[in-house]
């Protein structure tokens, strides 16, 4: 069987992967001719482990094919998966322009049946937006079924996501084109549920929204073991003994950023408002998240006595390990916030100045390596838990500082090796203290 992918992004070049491995032929469509070009000749233009070796495996295999004619890609297969983004707008919502460009194009150039199945994750209701814009295009009546196949992968580990999911969440108002994508994926294992569009859409809102309220739940804890001098380690662990808990997502610290969560949260939380409905809790946990980055300025501009005059070192510009993504990222607002408090801002991070050499972060001293950023900084921010990061000489550190002040932003560093050398050092809830003295 053949199966077309429309976008090539994390999630498309992923998922075409996948189809490979899993013996099909696969067309994956790219509009944007840098990005098509990159592809093509085995290329990432992005950073994930493990894709770049299957990238080239399966070019080399004749089994996937990168093109930007869209027509090619929509005449290739009955089966045309669409992957393309759906970035928030200023209110929330989901802007589904890249969406309806695909739709509208799927349309023009239908000549006979095709099942449309929409990866990208859209707020409720968009599957019959999208049935409207294909049959709007076409140029007379043929048949197309609209199925829902969310995606759950995680940036840093989404090639083993993808062949070893969790579940497979598959949404269609017609069964039989249920079945038919149900079929795609026989050779897993993994449970597969098949319910209608809304209800998988919403699956995976549910999904992004209860975990990202978990890690801003236990940040909030993480602040009443800093009032009190508790530690929120052992209370995580503790917790998470319950198995009606269970111990993953409860790491405090500088609050969660990416692609997904925010996008997610924010177009849930509109969905409700557009229904009359008041998500308090997905609300909370939003607030939480965004008061967590002034949490820890707070405690740096109150060890340092104020910022003006005084250097921060950022370790960490990606909103996560293994990745160059730096969507949402934390490290972007804390540069921002001290910066507006009066502080200068030096920067490290081991991949991203270099995959992107076209990022301005203005006012910030881009740093090449680790020891340039600290050499007379006033404080070790770290916000990214990157490896090589726990292989630092604290010592030598200590010696270039200015001021030996550590913040550790993912509660990741020795911290009574780092007090015993000297360092005033802070995570979160990690027995820093009284706050409020």
């Amino acid at each position: 069987m053949n199966i077309s992918v429309i976008g090539c992004g994390y999630v498309g070049t992923t998922t075409a992967l996948m189809f490979c491995e899993l013996g099909y032929q696969v067309v994956a469509v790219e509009k944007d001719s840098k990005k098509l070009a990159m592809l093509q000749q085995g290329k990432l233009p992005f950073h994930e482990p493990g894709i770049d070796s299957l990238l080239i495996k399966h070019l080399h295999r004749g089994s996937l094919v990168f093109t930007g004619d869209i027509e090619e890609g929509i005449a290739h297969s009955k089966i045309i998966y669409i992957t393309v983004g759906t970035p928030s707008l200023p209110d929330g919502s989901s802007d589904l322009s890249f969406i309806e460009e695909v739709s509208r194009q799927i349309g023009a150039a239908q000549n006979d049946y095709k099942a449309v199945v929409i990866k990208s994750t859209v707020p409720l209701g968009t599957v019959d937006k999208v049935r409207e814009w294909i049959g709007k295009a076409q140029k007379r009546p043929l048949p197309v079924d609209l199925v829902v196949n969310p995606e759950f992968l995680r940036e840093g580990s989404a090639l083993y996501d993808t062949m070893h999911p969790d579940r497979i969440v598959i949404g269609s108002d017609n069964p039989e084109a249920a079945e038919t994508v149900k079929q795609l994926f026989h050779s897993m294992s993994c449970p597969i549920i098949v319910t209608d569009c809304n209800t998988a859409q919403l699956i995976k809102y549910t999904a992004n929204a209860f975990l990202a309220t978990k890690i801003s739940f236990i940040n909030e804890i993480g602040r009443v073991c800093d009032a009190y001098g508790a530690n929120i380690e052992e209370v995580a662990s503790g917790v998470g003994l319950d198995h009606r808990i269970g111990p993953h997502f409860l790491r405090a610290g500088i609050g969660w950023g990416g692609s997904c969560f925010p996008k997610d949260i924010a177009a849930l939380i509109n969905m409700g408002n557009n229904n009359g409905i008041n998500l308090l809790i997905v609300q909370s946990a939003q607030q939480v998240n965004q008061d967590q980055i002034g949490y820890f300025i707070d405690r740096l501009e109150g060890e340092l006595h104020g910022l003006n005059n005084k250097t921060v070192s950022i370790y960490g510009i990606s909103f996560k390990p293994e990745t160059d993504d730096i969507r949402e990222s934390p490290a972007l607002k804390v540069i921002a916030e001290v910066q507006r408090r009066g502080g200068t801002v030096a920067a490290y991070d081991p991949m991203v100045f270099d995959k992107h050499p076209e990022l301005k972060l203005p006012g910030v001293r881009v740093a090449r390596n680790m020891e340039d950023a600290w050499k007379g900084s006033d404080c070790f921010f770290l916000i990214t838990e990157w490896d090589q990061f726990s292989k630092i000489d604290w010592g030598q550190v200590m010696q270039e500082m200015r001021t030996p002040l550590v913040l550790d932003g993912r509660n990741v560093l020795d911290a009574r090796k780092l007090r015993s050398l000297g360092f005033r050092y802070y995570g979160i809830g990690r027995k820093t203290g009284i706050i409020h003295e």
